[in-house]
């Protein structure tokens, strides 16, 4: 039920992305950035016809962009920081171009501070994929929610009862979301149990979101598997518009404002279930229907050339009541209420053309309470504190750039469980010290070689650890390029464990990758291959005796694949992993059972111009998960059966400014099974643990409001 809700927050990215379609023929035009070195420019903007269309480079310095046939000649611009701005003449009809961008004074003093914002200097492994807002919004099986769109992406796996990202064989708690590079606590909005938890922040926030599951460098700690970073815009890509959402289940007004120096975008939206419950109930009983209330406030200032800010908050407020019963009939009813404060802010100054420094910080108030947990009226309330600060010095030099810093981590957690007339409570104090330092090298224009070295001090548990990281990559003939890492990744027990034991340890994971990767145009093929090895897994006994007396190991293979063929575009993924571990309750290494061993997706998107209208179709597959009982932790039971899920979407155009949208997840009403409940009181009865709601269907209308009324999101793409 609560899993839906954040569906309709973000589907007015969606809509709004295909304001831009008309029923004139139309040539899409490609191409690939470089710098003088032949090396591809990342996260170039790329302005054609005076701001009629924006798009973004990828990491292989590729672009696309579609305009209508009727224009005689126009103007592109590319615009990066480090390089000269360069201006050229699209002539009618062209379809490719390659573009060369020469160093600039000023702009090599600016690169040094933004590097790792714009993803340059963290394109740390072949293994990185980057997706644009347009990837994200346009596939139906996200329903324009971040996370959920990296189930297309390779290595990577999610549950409908989840929600939370699967990567290369690791649990969902092994991976961490950056903003800006900085770890934002508890990026997932509030579930009930069986319900998939999906990202808090709308993607229309971030021109570049980055999964890096192969390696990713120094300066990014506390993750095992992977780590997505999310890029915030720049002020040249924010323009004056209005826009407005009315939907099924959703209502939301969004302003952005550009000016000379600035520019800065204020939202507000408010969610309710009730009609949803209606139409469609889910296995839960509503008593009373979910319901939130969020604004968001982001602002990008430059002061001067040398000198420049960003500044964002996020707040909400969310509760609910349902009833359930379990396997044994026992019905219980369960209250959530959470609210959640997130504010951030990152400062980025340049000494000269070699020198610059960038600091950040952010903090993050998260209160929850839920009712009716384990005794009739008991409650559990937590409030978490989350403070991530980091300063960063960069040195650019023509083939070198190194990044050294220091950050800090304040964690203070608190919890309160009363069960009947009881009042248990509890605090956690979880800081953590950490220094970095990365060097990447370009060897020659065809080979790249990075080196970095991480350690971390937990003041809890006053423990150490030092983490090297090795990359190198090697380009052959443009499109090809090999590339191997290898590192070592640690990452604290998490406050639960923390709360049963003083004396442990960091969780350990030592990787090593190849990759190999094919770029075209819009074309990508990727082939990887990783093996990792757990060391010092956090388990506990049945009397709560927790220890690190863990360990295991994960290996497999993923090929992804991305092309087009005139008006169809597909991402197809298929991956292998073989996962055993010793970890949690379990007394001796197991297959996880969160992991599928064979997995793979394909998403469909097709462009009918003669209908103002783009059609959408995503799938997926994957065997079964092994299942186990608590009464036989060791034993594996059997397989569930296989996973699969249809979603499709239609967007409609009767007006430039306009947009009809209709999506439908699990269309055909697959009811997948992620494992079973046993009973407590009668032993062999099961019963199967399924998503809360076989299926989600979204309707709703958008609204852009500009002053050419021609003005739509599908320029900041």
């Amino acid at each position: 039920m609560i899993k839906r809700i954040n569906y309709c927050i973000s589907e007015v990215l969606l809509c709004f992305a295909l304001v831009g379609f008309s029923v004139q023929a139309q040539t899409r035009l490609t191409g690939r950035i470089v710098d003088t070195d032949d090396r591809a420019l990342p996260a170039v903007l790329v302005d054609f016809n005076n701001g009629f269309i924006r798009t973004i480079s990828d990491n292989e310095g590729n672009f696309s962009l579609t305009y209508p046939d009727t224009l005689t000649n126009s103007r592109i611009r590319f615009q990066a920081f480090g390089y000269k701005t360069k201006s050229m003449i699209v002539g009618r009809g062209q379809q490719s171009m390659k573009v060369v961008l020469l160093d600039s004074v000023y702009g090599l003093s600016s690169v040094t501070v933004l590097a790792a914002r714009n993803g340059r200097f963290s394109d740390y492994s072949a293994q990185t994929v980057q997706m644009s807002m347009f990837d994200i919004v346009t596939n139906p099986a996200a329903m324009a929610d971040i996370i959920g769109n990296m189930r297309v992406l390779p290595g990577v796996q999610t549950d409908d009862n989840d929600g939370r990202l699967i990567i290369q064989g690791g649990s969902p708690d092994e991976s961490q979301i950056y903003i800006n590079d900085l770890i934002v606590a508890n990026p997932y909005s509030v579930s009930m149990e069986n319900v998939g938890a999906r990202s808090r922040f709308t993607p229309d926030l971030f021109f570049g979101t980055v999964l890096q599951s192969g390696g990713f460098n120094a300066e990014f700690g506390q993750a095992l598997s992977g780590i997505v970073n999310l890029n915030t815009k720049e002020r040249e890509q924010m323009s004056a518009k209005t826009d407005i959402a009315v939907s099924s289940v959703y209502s939301g007004l969004t302003h952005i404002e550009q000016k000379p120096s600035y520019a800065w975008r204020a939202s507000v939206d408010y969610s309710n279930l009730f009609l949803t419950e209606k139409i469609i109930p889910s296995a839960y009983e509503c008593i009373k229907p979910y319901q939130s209330v969020r604004s968001d406030i982001f602002l990008t200032k430059n002061f001067s050339p040398d000198t420049r800010m960003t500044a964002q908050f996020n707040g909400s407020y969310a509760n609910g009541v349902y009833a359930y019963a379990n396997v044994d009939s026992m019905e219980s009813e369960n209250s959530l209420t959470q609210s959640y404060l997130y504010a951030q802010t990152n400062f980025y100054h340049t000494f000269d053309d070699r020198f610059s420094l960038s600091a950040a910080a952010n903090m993050i108030v998260d209160t929850r309470s839920n009712t009716e947990l384990l005794h009739a009226n008991g409650n559990f309330s937590a409030q978490n504190i989350w403070n991530h600060s980091k300063i960063t010095l960069q040195y650019r030099s023509h083939r070198i750039v190194n990044r050294t810093g220091v950050e800090f981590i304040f964690n203070p957690l608190r919890e309160t469980y009363a069960p009947s007339g009881y009042d248990y409570r509890q605090s956690l104090q979880n800081n953590l010290a950490g220094v970095y330092s990365d060097t990447k090298i370009f060897l020659s224009g065809n080979l790249t070689a990075s080196a970095g070295l991480r350690g971390e001090y937990s003041v809890r548990m006053r423990k150490f650890n030092v983490a090297p990281r090795l990359y190198m990559a090697y380009r052959l003939n443009g499109a090809n390029i090999f590339s191997v890492a290898t590192g070592d990744y640690f990452q604290l027990p998490s406050p639960d464990y923390l709360k049963m034991a003083d004396n442990l340890d960091f969780t350990s994971v030592r990787k090593v990758t190849a990759s190999y990767s094919y770029v075209e145009k819009e074309s990508k093929l990727q082939v990887d291959a990783y093996y990792k090895k757990y060391n010092k897994a956090v388990t506990y006994s049945p009397e709560g005796f927790a220890g690190n007396s863990g360990n295991g190991y994960a290996y497999g293979a993923d090929v992804f694949w991305k092309n087009n063929i005139h008006s169809l575009e597909y991402w197809a993924t298929c991956s292998f992993n073989r996962t055993r571990k010793k970890y949690d309750g379990f007394t001796e290494a197991v297959e996880p059972p969160h992991v599928a061993r064979y997995s793979a997706n394909l998403t469909l998107k097709y462009y009918i111009s003669s209908l103002k209208s783009m059609a959408a179709a995503s799938g997926f597959i994957s065997s079964g998960r092994p299942f186990y009982s608590s009464d036989f932790p060791r034993t594996k039971l059997g397989e569930t059966p296989h996973h699969s899920r249809v979603d499709i979407s239609w967007s409609f155009l009767p007006k430039q400014w306009i947009v009809v949208h209709f999506g439908c997840q699990n269309v055909l009403g697959r009811k997948n099974i992620y494992g079973y409940e046993y009973s407590e009181t009668t032993p062999g009865v099961r019963r199967a643990v399924t998503a809360a709601s076989e299926r989600f269907v979204f309707l709703g209308v958008f609204i852009t409001l500009s002053r050419s009324k021609t003005l739509n999101q599908l320029k900041s793409l």
